[in-house]
């Protein structure tokens, strides 16, 4: 029989696939019935789509778990667009409204919209990711409350998501780089664990995960589920560290911000201080086009003291006849001629 061929036989399926007790042969067992757990063996009919997404997920999810604060723009821009393709493709799936096509036209469309909003507005995107981090969080104590009592009613698990969500995205504008790195080293481990769950067991674990955050009930999970889950903080534990220590260590968004104010300011000031110096030169030199006579005037009277005295008689320049007169006006504006 072909692996991960189901075939019908007697009312019962078989089903084929690896068996997860330390064996390396395939294994066929008898598929279990709906309600019961598929824990002996490890199902690996995958789909090509659905494995591809995977890798990518998982691919960014390094990006972000040990990368997430040195990659500041490129971080931005994936959380709105992760935020908004999963809420808009949620929302599509639930009215069932248009077609698969529409429905991925659709969401990808809304993630670039809101990814270049979150990478231009830095604040946005980092509201975002600490309402990450909060829900990231808040899903985490559900899953704990899970295994002692049951919400009674779904706005419970909906309102502690918005609520701890919204908190942790207006501290991560106190604390930015703190937050950033930690909603980052958070995210990336949900999606390099999503990459993992689905290839192990179909991305069961995600669906209880996605339950708890609907109020829904699901089976019990297996063992190596909650295997998965813990790989989930210990992840997150080991990108922050990455990240504080060694990737994101001497790095500030603010400064690269600052930078481009401070630069934009100088060439401002430079611009002005330009302007100014030209006004001025143009003022001076209205200044002394107007008062050129006597500025030649003063001239003159300043060289002919260096005269002698029948030369300064020649001039008669303070007898004050109109013969002077006429001639001091001629002498100044002949030194006005360029």
């Amino acid at each position: 029989m072909a692996e991960g061929v189901t075939t019908p036989g007697m009312g019962a399926a078989r089903t084929t696939g690896f068996p997860v007790n330390g064996s390396s042969e395939p294994m066929t067992t008898a598929a279990p019935d709906d309600g019961d757990l598929q824990c002996d063996y490890i199902n690996t009919s995958y789909s090509i789509v659905a494995a591809i997404l995977s890798v990518m997920c998982f691919m960014f999810g390094v990006l972000y778990t040990f990368f997430g604060y040195r990659f500041f723009k490129a971080v931005m821009f994936l959380t709105g667009f992760i935020f908004a393709s999963v809420l808009v493709y949620t929302i599509c799936i639930e009215e069932d409204a248009l077609p698969p096509e529409g429905n991925i036209g659709v969401t990808v469309g809304a993630g670039i919209l809101c990814g270049l909003v979150t990478m231009l507005v830095q604040y946005v995107g980092i509201f975002l990711t600490g309402f990450h981090f909060g829900v990231a969080l808040a899903v985490g104590a559900l899953i704990i409350v899970e295994q002692f009592v049951h919400p009674g009613t779904k706005w419970i698990p909906i309102g502690v998501l918005v609520g701890v969500g919204i908190i942790f995205a207006v501290v991560s504008l106190k604390f930015q780089k703190a937050m950033t790195i930690l909603g980052t080293s958070i995210l990336g481990g949900a999606l390099m664990v999503t990459c993992l769950d689905y290839f192990i067991e179909q991305a069961a674990m995600m669906q209880y995960v996605w339950d708890r955050m609907k109020g829904d009930k699901s089976q019990a999970m297996c063992w190596y589920s909650w295997v998965i889950l813990g790989c989930w903080p210990f992840c997150c534990l080991v990108g922050a560290l990455v990240q504080w220590r060694i990737t994101g260590m001497g790095v500030d968004h603010r400064e690269a911000l600052h930078s481009k104010k401070g630069i934009n300011l100088q060439r401002l000031r430079l611009r002005q201080k330009r302007e100014a110096q030209s006004t001025r030169y143009r003022h001076l030199y209205q200044v002394r086009r107007f008062n050129g006579d006597v500025i030649s005037q003063s001239y003159i009277q300043s060289v002919q003291h260096k005269l002698s005295p029948a030369t300064q008689s020649l001039t008669a320049l303070n007898t004050g006849d109109p013969a002077a007169t006429e001639l001091e006006s001629a002498t100044t504006t002949l030194t006005q001629v360029p």
